[in-house]
């Protein structure tokens, strides 16, 4: 076999692997990427199920590695870039909140939407539950496929090349993936928007504390510039996020565009306080 008209397939290019060289020049054409060393992209192609479904069947590939050690590589340039991007993004941000935003880009869930936009699952060889599944199983390949991706780009072009690819698979999903952040912390989300569109941070203060040590209740308020909001809650950080949540609502009400496409704010009972400050 011939993986081009008067090109040698490679010595690997058999049994499962009998269309790599095609799968290959599919992901060169998705990546923008010409591989010198052939080995790479296949090797990344590859993933740990599939060999042990041959095995299982009786059949072996061992001329072959898995992708697990390009993914564990492209696990660590990825985190290195994602971590440069948030603290660049997020002049700003705590701590807390540069490791919330870091995280969220990082899960194995986005880096499977991450392989979905390039394409993986079409080239990527897996298992043939995965194939067929469209839950964990798949996501979780794909997610280390991604990695293995980047690692092969980045031993094979450098680390300007991996950087490059990793920054603008990312990049595409930023926006959405960081929204959802606030679904489950609406702190995180309001510190994002007074950042990003209105350039400065929300400020908490405590307003009252009510009750003994064992059952305190505590009252926050929360403001962007000359909007506020109160929120209660049982400790001062649930106090804080309520009040956040709110406050959010209120910026919505003043600016619709505020609001993302798909906001999760629930309808809010807190006290509110309008552009003024009065309650």
């Amino acid at each position: 076999m011939e993986s081009e008209v008067g090109v040698p397939a490679p010595g690997w290019a058999r049994g499962l692997l009998v269309d790599g060289p095609a799968r290959v020049r599919s992901l060169e054409e998705r990546l923008g990427v010409r591989f010198l060393n052939q080995d790479l992209p296949a090797q990344a192609l590859l993933h740990r199920s599939a060999v042990l479904e041959q095995e299982r069947a009786g059949r072996t590939v061992d001329w072959l590695p898995s992708n697990e050690r390009l993914e564990f590589l492209g696990d660590a340039i990825v985190n290195a870039l994602v971590a440069h991007l948030v603290f660049e993004r997020f002049p700003d941000g705590d701590e807390g909140m540069l490791t919330e935003a870091r995280s969220a880009l990082v899960r194995r869930s986005t880096f499977a939407l991450l392989a979905e936009d390039l394409g993986l699952g079409d080239v990527v060889y897996m298992a043939s539950a995965e194939r067929r599944a469209a839950g964990q199983g798949r996501a979780t390949v794909l997610a280390e496929a991604f990695e293995a991706v980047i690692g092969a780009v980045y031993l094979d072009q450098g680390w300007e090349a991996a950087r490059t690819l990793a920054h603008r698979s990312i990049m595409g999903r930023l926006d959405e993936v960081l929204a959802a952040i606030g679904e489950g912390n609406p702190k995180a989300r309001l510190q994002e928007l007074g950042q990003v569109r209105m350039g400065v941070l929300p400020e908490y203060a405590l307003l009252e504390r009510r009750g003994p040590d064992h059952a305190s209740s505590f009252r926050v308020e929360a403001r962007i510039e000359s909007f506020s909001a109160v929120g209660e809650g049982t400790s001062r950080k649930r106090a804080e996020q309520s009040a956040a949540r709110a406050l959010m609502e209120v910026l919505i009400a003043h600016d619709s565009t505020m609001a993302p496409s798909d906001s999760g704010l629930a309808d809010s009972d807190l006290t509110l306080a309008g552009a003024d400050g009065s309650s």
